[in-house]
Formats: structure tokens, C-alpha cells, sequence
């Protein structure tokens, strides 16, 4: 693969930081699919109205890359998620409260674009970051 690891996964996960949960078009093959555990797997249209409902609840949520390398067929990247809980989010009423959240993704590249996509994120972590469950 030639792609900067670093560089694509910046594009991929800034671009939805600038979409507010969408993916950009260019950057998702037409057969994409997202599993992120604890969830159904999801197509490209799905993974974006699930993105849309975080930055629903964090407005200011934002990815911050804290590494990305170089697979066979594509990308391991290891995230920080961050942001403030002002709506409500899965049932959850508002806290106000920051969150900083730690996320490893996988993605499957092929010609410049993500067919792949599976993710795991501290959700235990973020749950009581937000008051939900006792730390």
C-alpha cells in the first residue's frame, strides 16, 4: 500500500469531525461496511446516521489520531475521541460532562478507499465518564 497511514487516516476521520458524523464519499468504496462492536454492521449511509447521533449529543466532539500504520490491505489507527455531552445520546439526558474516549480501528483500503471498517471504543469508559455506570 502507498498511502501515508498517518495522512489517510487524518482525511478519513477529520472529514467526519468537518461532516459532523458523515464520511466523505471519496474516501468510502461502494461496498463499505462498518462494524463497531456492540453494534449491527452498518453500510456507509448507515455509519454516517450513527456518527450524526454523537455529534447530535457532543457537538464538539472531535478525533484526534494518536497513531496510524500500515497493514497488508490497509490501516490500524488508534484514536482519542473528545467532547461535551450537551443533548441526549442513547437514552442518556445531558451531563455537561467531557468525555475522552480511546478507540483502535482497522480499515480495509483498496484503491484509495475504505471497504472495512471495524472499531472498538472504551464505551465502558465513556459510560462512566458520563455518570452512567459507577466508576
Amino acid at each position: 500500500m502507498t498511502l501515508n497511514p498517518m495522512d489517510f487516516a487524518t482525511r478519513f476521520f477529520k472529514g467526519q469531525d468537518e461532516l459532523k458524523g458523515l464520511l466523505k464519499p471519496e474516501l468510502c468504496a461502494p461496498t463499505y461496511v462498518a462494524e463497531i462492536v456492540g453494534f449491527p454492521p452498518m453500510d456507509a449511509a448507515g455509519h454516517g446516521e450513527f456518527g450524526r447521533a454523537f455529534y447530535a449529543a457532543f457537538p464538539d466532539i472531535y478525533h484526534t489520531i494518536d497513531e496510524a500504520l500500515s497493514t497488508d490491505d490497509g490501516i490500524v489507527v488508534r484514536f482519542t475521541l473528545r467532547g461535551t455531552h450537551k443533548a441526549p445520546f442513547m437514552g442518556i439526558p445531558a451531563t455537561n460532562r467531557v468525555i475522552t474516549v480511546s478507540a483502535i480501528v482497522l480499515l480495509t483500503v483498496v484503491n484509495d478507499q475504505v471497504t472495512h471498517l471495524r472499531a472498538i471504543f472504551d464505551q465502558l469508559g465513556m459510560m462512566r465518564q458520563l455518570g452512567v455506570v459507577p466508576s
